[in-house]
């Protein structure tokens, strides 16, 4: 059985393998997914020659498996989440992330990009330490040589330094003004006429908040944002007023808006937001390159290996986690 499947690209290819957070990235394109291939039994999938394992997938299993039973507990995996169960989102996501990873190192050559020996030594280092770290019931679960470790850790080591690679000209010129972070508090009503009165009630000295706690059919009366946020009307408003200013009153797409600064340049987020425009110009020009090779990279899905797993097939936890492991050898 074979059929197409298209997903989107995501732009936090970087977050998701070096942070290793549970935010999924995008699966790769042109895939089929087939129960008879030429994949071996242990092969998950296969993007262009770079191929994924199934015990290379069951640690992230046990990491995913561990991080959500913390928080949802372990009667939770077949919980319907709008037609869909948990399990099987958390292993979508790990799919779309391995997925992800795996197709970048297939641009490793291209660009010249590849494991320094000082690497190669911490990436030996850091897969004894989680091979070391399971009990033999769990090696024997997940089916794990310590070389599978090895290789997982070896992708996200060259996937993230091929990211580096393509992006390290971006530019981190970022201005103030241009990431700059305000707080406003807010009065949004639906008539013209009440923003009148109310604009009226402000003008004769009552208190601001006191008039948004009473009047403003928003309940969040406080907001902080940057530039590219808000409506244009709104933001052009937001952005011209001094502390402790009022403006006018502002027509929006779904009400009338009053607005009151209280913070015109917040420093610390402004700072925060100038790393995360710079890393928005990243994910920008590294997404035209990817979306070129997933769109043109024939892929390969064992459908059949991954529905015979479930995560309620194992009790016992992990002691160590392979992304914490990987942020202790690898973080920078």
């Amino acid at each position: 059985m074979k059929k197409n499947v298209k997903k989107g690209l995501a732009l936090c290819l970087a977050a998701c393998l070096l942070a290793g957070g549970p935010v999924g990235c995008g699966h790769f394109k042109n895939t089929e997914i087939v129960l008879t291939t030429g994949l071996t039994e242990n092969q998950l999938f296969k993007v262009g020659d770079s191929v994924c394992t199934l015990p290379e997938a069951m640690i992230y299993v046990m990491d995913y498996q561990a991080q959500y039973e913390s928080v949802y507990g372990v009667e939770m995996w077949e919980h319907d989440f709008g037609g869909i169960t948990l399990e099987d989102y958390v292993k979508n996501i790990i799919v779309s992330q391995l997925a992800s990873m795996k197709a970048v190192t297939l641009l490793a050559q291209e660009y010249e990009v590849e494991l320094t020996e000082a690497e190669q030594e911490k990436v030996k280092k850091a897969a004894a330490e989680y091979y070391k770290s399971l009990s033999t019931e769990a090696v024997k679960y997940m089916g794990l040589e310590g070389e599978d470790v090895e290789k997982l850790y070896s992708d996200h080591v060259l996937s993230g330094k091929v990211y580096r690679e393509i992006t390290k000209d971006v530019n981190t010129e970022v201005s103030d003004d241009e990431a700059r972070i305000i707080t406003v508090q807010q009065i949004k009503v639906d008539s013209l006429e009440s923003a009148q009165n109310i604009l009226g009630e402000i003008e004769a000295g009552k208190e601001f908040l006191t008039l948004a706690s009473v009047y403003s059919q928003d309940s969040q009366l406080s907001y902080t944002f940057g530039r590219g946020e808000k409506e244009a009307a709104y933001e052009e408003a937001a952005f011209a007023l001094e502390n402790d200013a009022v403006s006018g009153i502002i027509e929006g797409e779904d009400g009338f808006y009053i607005l009151k600064c209280i913070d015109n340049f917040d420093r610390e987020a402004t700072e925060d937001n100038k790393v995360t425009m710079v890393e928005r110009r990243r994910d920008e020009i590294f997404s035209r390159i990817y979306e070129e090779l997933i769109a043109s990279t024939p892929s390969e899905f064992n459908n059949r290996i991954w529905e015979q797993v479930h995560f309620g097939d194992w009790e016992q936890g992990i002691s160590e986690s392979f992304l914490e492991i990987y942020n202790k050898y690898f973080e920078e």
